[in-house]
């Protein structure tokens, strides 16, 4: 197997990785990306000025992909995960990598929300824990002195080049090979290559067109410590499907649509001249226009004003677009619960509802993914997994419109249910959503449970 040769599946997808990866950043990124997002007028490059390089200058982003995943994101976590250790809580290894598992000052809960953000952008993203060494530490003292301890590392699609599934006895596909890419400088790329036996390191030099082997290890323990994190399944083993694709195609359709708007108002309020080479003109408000008195008077000059009427009709295509956008993520109820939209009342509860499926199963993968950081951690660190330990997501998401529900809890009142049951009842949920103390929550419960009998008079005064 030749050390450049990259997964057919890479070759395929890296370009589309590439384009999803710049709609997430926009930006300068965006604008001034290879990959012609914004579309060239016929012999627009051949203008004077650079009128394409203008027009990217000029034309605004409306970045729906990053709307997207950062709304996922407050969502998912919005409750940390809660992790149980035992008699291993204050453990100084455990503690370090809860606090800083990348050696990047990065605590456990980031690095998740970086790995859910990136594998909703590609559709999967892999996990690598593993552990340092240092020649002359053998010690769990100078490994403790030392900070030698097993780390994480997030690896991108971009940067895992080749994989390899073996097909075991009991039918699993088990991760046999994996092969990964660092651009060192502008002349030297180094592959590191994990086998369940070796990890080898590479260093391909450009320059002088060599391969070197630069480190070889033992992989003590006998897999390869990579751990991949999937959006959604994808159609094959070692690829997932990025929660953005569409999404990012209709940012690019709004792109050019809000070019074109721009390029409509800009010419509908400033007109073009059309006039002979030897009439003197000076542009603006009030301008003089001196022609030659021996000019035919068929060539006198004259503006060409573009009706502005299509502009309304290029807005209410990029209005479309954004509502397309709000039906393939379930966002249209968050939109309509800040008075964006307008949604009956079905509509509302069932859309929150596909909205906490999709957000739950989400943290199902999350949750499973960190177990198996955490697998992977027990061997490196020599620790011995306790019976107590456990890795919990929240997956129920609170997405109920609280003013539509207090509007339904105060007709409910007015109807004057002779159960004082049913009316303390009604005001506890009240509580609940209205007060965000949850000792006060406690206490008014406690309140309404020893009052006397509430009633609502809605009689006229």
């Amino acid at each position: 197997m030749e050390l450049e040769d990259k997964h057919p599946i890479y070759e395929q997808y890296i370009g589309r990785w590439n384009y999803y990866n710049i709609s997430y950043l926009g930006g300068e990124d965006y604008r001034q990306s290879n990959l012609g997002l914004l579309r060239k007028y016929l012999f627009e490059e051949d203008a004077p000025g650079n009128q394409y390089g203008q027009r990217l200058e000029y034309t605004a982003l409306d970045n729906l992909v990053k709307l997207v995943i950062d709304t996922y994101r407050s969502f998912l976590f919005r409750n940390t995960p809660v992790r149980t250790f035992g008699t291993l809580q204050d453990n100084l290894v455990v503690q370090r990598f809860l606090t800083d598992v990348d050696f990047d000052e990065q605590n456990l809960d980031d690095f998740m929300r970086s790995a859910n953000d990136a594998a909703m952008i590609y559709g999967h993203v892999w996990i690598m824990v593993t552990k340092g060494w240092q020649e002359g530490v053998t010690t769990v003292e100078q490994e403790n002195r030392y900070d030698i301890r097993p780390y994480a590392k997030l690896f991108t699609p971009e940067a895992v080049v080749d994989w390899k599934y073996t097909k075991e006895t009991n039918g699993s596909d088990r991760l046999s090979y994996i092969k990964t890419q660092e651009v060192v400088d502008e002349n030297t790329t180094r592959y590191i290559v994990w086998t369940k036996d070796e990890i080898t390191t590479y260093e391909v030099d450009r320059d002088a067109d060599t391969i070197r082997m630069t480190e070889v290890q033992v992989n003590e323990i006998g897999e390869i410590p990579f751990v991949i994190l999937k959006a959604n399944k994808g159609p094959q083993k070692g690829i997932g499907h990025s929660d953005i694709a569409d999404v990012a195609k209709i940012q690019q359709v709004i792109f050019n649509l809000l070019s074109e708007a721009e390029q409509g108002i800009r010419i509908s309020n400033h007109p073009t001249l059309v006039k002979t080479n030897g009439t003197s003109a000076m542009a603006g408000a009030g301008a003089v226009i001196n022609m030659d008195e021996q000019t035919d008077p068929a060539l006198k000059p004259y503006l060409i004003e573009p009706s502005g009427t299509n502009i309304d009709s290029i807005m209410k295509m990029v209005n479309l677009h954004i509502e397309a956008m709000l039906r393939m993520t379930h966002l249209g109820a968050i939109m309509a619960a800040k008075g964006l939209s307008v949604k009956s009342g079905i509509a509302l509860a069932t859309e929150f509802e596909m909205l906490n499926t999709r957000l739950a199963d989400k943290s199902a993968k999350l949750e499973q993914a960190e177990e198996n950081m955490w697998r992977l951690f027990w061997k490196y660190s020599g620790l011995v997994e306790p019976t107590e330990f456990n890795v919990v997501y929240h997956k129920s998401f609170d997405l109920r419109d609280q003013h539509a529900d207090l509007s339904l809890y105060a007709q409910a009142l007015s109807l004057n249910v002779p159960s004082e049951t049913f009316n303390k009842a009604l005001y506890k949920q009240i509580a609940r959503l209205t007060v965000e103390n949850g000792d006060a929550i406690d206490d008014i419960d406690v309140e309404l449970d020893a009052s006397q009998p509430l009633t609502v008079d809605n009689t006229d005064d």
